[in-house]
């Protein structure tokens, strides 16, 4: 809900920006350097392609390290919490190494996510000089033939200096969009997720009287129950009777069903 509320908004009115910057750029070089429109149709494609093949990259790497995450942070809380217990039973050794090995495992996904940052910075390096190469060319060339002024190559190149980052920066807020919108997809999958009953039957028929409970009298027969749905049962053909003012003790190892 943070990156709904904060993050994403930020992140589409920085994406407008950096692409409404990119194709000022462009507009100025190519006006200025009116062939450099001829450069502009390959650079672009090429662009496109960097950018369709990083974009579902980064957000498969992103969807990884956020599933991670969750399991580490998961098991860190239980083992402070449980900590008296892990110590009593001597089980410090295997919650170290499972702990190590949950954060090994995210380690590993998030640097993959930096190393295809690196891989994107490296291209769009390229591809920026390439653009700065192509237009101070142009505006040579331009000159040579008399029909650009020194004011207008000075512009044209100038804006050609910017247009790396400038590139950079676009990529990395549809990036950054793109990542976030994870967040999106898990509220949505969290807002499907199957609800339980109420707590009042609508069904008339099925009502208890007004009277009841009568006495504080409980009986399970044959109950059974599990923590979440594919799990196997934690509690199998329970039956018991509970009866008035009886004090009853529930005791079972971690994972028992005493909940």
């Amino acid at each position: 809900m943070e990156v709904v509320d904060l993050k994403l908004p930020g992140a589409f009115r920085f994406l407008a920006t950096s692409f409404l910057s990119v194709a000022q750029t462009i507009f100025v070089i190519t006006f200025s350097t009116p062939l450099f429109i001829i450069v502009v149709i390959p650079i672009a494609i090429f662009y496109i392609a960097i950018l369709r093949y990083f974009i579902s990259t980064s957000r498969q790497l992103q969807r990884l390290s956020s599933i991670t995450r969750s399991p580490l942070y998961a098991h860190f809380g239980e083992t402070i919490q449980g900590a008296s217990v892990i110590r009593s039973f001597g089980a410090s050794d295997r919650f170290f190494k499972e702990f190590c090995d949950k954060v090994n495992e995210h380690i590993m996904c998030k640097y993959h996510s930096l190393v295809s940052n690196r891989w994107l910075s490296v291209r769009l390096e390229l591809l920026g000089n390439f653009i700065i190469l192509a237009a101070a060319t142009l505006a040579v060339l331009a000159k040579n033939w008399g029909t650009m002024t020194p004011g207008v190559l000075g512009l044209s190149v100038s804006y050609s200096l910017n247009v790396t980052f400038m590139l950079n920066f676009v990529i990395r807020q549809i990036s950054e969009v793109e990542t976030n919108i994870v967040a999106v997809e898990r509220i949505k999958e969290y807002s499907h997720n199957p609800t339980e009953a109420e707590w009042e039957s609508l069904n008339p028929s099925k009502k208890p009287p007004e009277t009841w409970p009568t006495e504080g009298k409980i009986e399970f027969i044959g109950y059974g129950a599990r923590y979440r749905t594919g799990l196997d049962l934690a509690l199998k053909d329970l039956t018991a009777v509970i009866k008035s003012n009886e004090k009853v003790g529930i005791a079972g190892r971690t994972g028992a069903g005493k909940r």
